[in-house]
């Protein structure tokens, strides 16, 4: 662990001290924070107002308490830097509307206690700090209206939160409350449960480190709720991998670590708590460097295993990189777009600490398996680098069905792909996009492995993979990964499911699957494209298919130990949702099958090499040449184990 910290300073304000203000303006100028900080000197106040004044709905806490909290947060921010009565008449007005609504959350407890999982922490936090950057401009009786909202709706709210994700069986039972809207309702029976573990634990967990740090000295509960947060926090990270992962990726890295940071930083300066010993935080930086995919046209990408779609924003980067001198935390926050447009990119402001040095670390793997199973690969970190993974390992909050998926990126583009933006809602079309189906996955008999239809909401399943074997070599990867479990939860009769994948970088993978059953079943292998641009495209010849992209294609060809055949075909969604085509390589019903396929990826209007995929009784050989590479490699499958490999 590294407990390596810059010492704490006098503290006057909850984030930042008057005299650092000089600095948080240079960072505002400089080029990576200019969207962000024009787009916020340029909002729509005319339109914020119109919205606060006639169009906010008070039963609905999800979207318009949010919209409401963060014009607040927003207003706050800016007139502190840049000083406008025209900000802070807003921001007094969204305060004025946040505080009209009798509870920030849709939970209950019993049946009428608010739970304070989600908005509530969130509303507080903005409450709380833009009384704080307007202490001066708010008056005697909206700071005595927050500090009584706070002390007896909110701070409650979060600890009957936390209280229950610590005490289960203590809990009478939590439920949605129906008096609200704008947000699917879903069975929260177990959260107190499963939120014990996933990212709201920290959500919940700043409402109480906002209510202990605004009432510090003034109110009894102030320093329990205090040591509540720093429990709460402390026992989050212990949890965590010791390699830095992120089991539900780095978009929800990025939201919970915001939250732990800003919640670490109030109760550092306000109630003399420091947590940042807790963790490695700089090996969690790496873990945002390792599972990024960077291309020409999408610079936070990043491997979507689940429903994080992009790579960590800055904020929390930015606190690392501040707080423990690290380059890499800083190097990413530097990245493009990674500041992104939202009210909480001024905390990445605050924390940017321009004297560290913006460098990775010249340490980081090219290979590495990250927790709870995802081999990596890849020969770089620019845009035009080759990334690959194959997700074997655990199930995890955000996950999809994903078992022995693949993603992979060369040339500038992704090739084959996980589709973004799945739906959290069972009755959306797009919760498809969560399925086995619509990933570079196994089908058998036409069904994937076991998931569940989002009775509680996007949790985890119970499917499990193996990675029963990982070697790298200098300019290769072969892993072998095990989904028999995933499989048969669905009550398939598999005796194997196994995917082998050899890598040889930059622009050769090689897929073998494997799967017996105990009766004659169809099986086939899909292989997506990227296409929400609208610029993807599948297309067939014979064995072969070939994924068009714009910086780049990938071409493919398969066989199977009793043939099979590859069409091109679409996922079924309604066309209005967009278009999410696939290659699908089909072995008819047997008991044992073994699909081979073998794919080359070149920069767009480059020919691709010749290879040539041959069977020999069990041995598959694989021969050729592509972009100046020889490629001899041989697969000898073995029945129950991995295949034999050579290169």
């Amino acid at each position: 662990m590294n407990t390596s910290v810059a010492p704490a300073s006098p503290t006057r304000g909850l984030l930042f001290d008057a005299e650092e203000l000089p600095r948080i303006r240079a960072t505002l100028q400089r080029p990576e924070f200019a969207l962000y900080w024009n787009n916020a000197l340029g909002a729509d106040l005319a339109a914020d107002e119109r919205f606060l004044r006639t169009e906010l709905n008070l039963k609905n806490v999800n979207t318009d308490l949010g919209r409401a909290a963060s014009i607040l947060q927003r207003c706050a921010f800016i007139h502190v830097i840049a000083p406008d009565p025209r900000q802070v008449a807003l921001a007094r007005l969204a305060l004025g509307r946040i505080l009209e609504f009798p509870r920030w959350d849709w939970f209950l407890e019993a049946g009428r206690h608010t739970v304070g999982i989600m908005r509530n922490g969130t509303t507080s936090i903005a409450v709380v700090l833009a009384a704080d950057w307007l202490a001066a401009e708010f008056t005697a009786a909206e700071h005595a209206a927050i500090a009584k909202f706070v002390a007896t709706e909110s701070g409650p709210a979060a600890e009957c939160a936390v209280f229950g994700m610590n005490h289960h069986d203590k809990v009478v039972g939590w439920s949605m409350n129906d008096e609200y809207t704008g947000f699917t309702k879903v069975d929260v029976s177990r959260w107190p449960s499963i939120l014990d573990v996933n990212n709201l634990r920290i959500i919940a967990t700043s409402g109480l480190a906002a209510a202990a740090a605004l009432l510090a000295g003034r109110d009894p509960r102030a320093a329990h709720w205090a040591a509540m947060a720093r429990d709460s926090l402390k026992l989050f990270v212990s949890r965590l991998p010791a390699d830095g992962a992120f089991p539900e990726g780095p978009d929800y890295w990025h939201f919970t670590f915001n939250y732990f940071a800003v919640s670490a930083d109030l109760l550092r300066r306000r109630c003399g708590i420091d947590v940042r010993d807790a963790a490695d935080f700089p090996a969690m930086a790496r873990y945002v460097l390792m599972v990024t995919q960077p291309t020409r046209d999408i610079p936070t990408g990043c491997l979507n295993l689940g429903d994080a779609y992009m790579t960590s924003g800055a904020e929390p980067l930015a606190w690392i990189g501040r707080n423990f001198r690290d380059g890499t935390a800083n190097h990413l926050v530097l990245q493009p777009g990674t500041v992104r447009d939202i009210p909480n990119s001024s905390w990445a402001a605050i924390w940017f600490d321009p004297t560290v040095p913006a460098r990775r670390s010249p340490d980081m793997p090219l290979d590495r398996v990250i927790y709870p199973g995802i081999a990596i690969s890849r020969t770089g970190w620019t845009a035009n680098d080759s990334v690959l993974s194959l997700r074997s390992g655990e199930p995890e909050n955000h996950e999809h069905a994903d078992r022995n998926s693949l993603i992979f990126a060369a040339h500038g583009d992704r090739l084959l792909h996980d589709p973004l933006k799945a739906n959290y809602s069972p009755h959306d079309p797009k919760w498809l996009l969560r399925l086995t189906a619509a990933h570079t996955a196994v089908l058998i008999d036409g069904r994937g492995h076991q998931y569940h239809n989002g009775e509680e909401g996007t949790n985890a399943s119970k499917a499990c993979a193996h990675l029963t074997d990982h070697r790298v070599g200098p300019d290769w990867m072969s892993a072998v990964s095990d989904a028999i479990p995933a499989y048969a939860l669905t009550g398939l009769p598999v005796r194997q499911v196994q995917r082998t994948v050899i890598f040889l970088k930059p622009d050769v993978l090689i897929v073998c699957d494997e799967v017996r059953l105990d009766q004659a079943l169809s099986v086939q292998t899909r292989w997506q494209a990227v296409n929400e641009d609208g610029r993807g495209a599948v297309t067939t010849d014979g064995c072969t298919f070939t994924i068009t992209r714009p910086h780049a294609t990938l071409r493919a060809v398969s066989a199977g130990n009793a043939g099979c055949t590859v069409t091109a075909d679409r996922l079924p969604l309604p066309a209005e949702g967009g278009s999410y085509p696939f290659a699908a390589v089909t072995s008819a019903p047997a008991t044992a099958h073994c699909l081979v396929t073998v794919c080359t990826a070149a920069p767009a209007g480059e020919t691709h090499g010749s290879i040539a995929l041959e069977k020999s009784g069990e041995t598959w050989q694989i021969t050729g040449t592509h972009r100046g590479r020889s490629v001899r490699v041989t697969i000898k499958p073995v029945a129950n184990s991995s295949p034999v490999v050579t290169l």
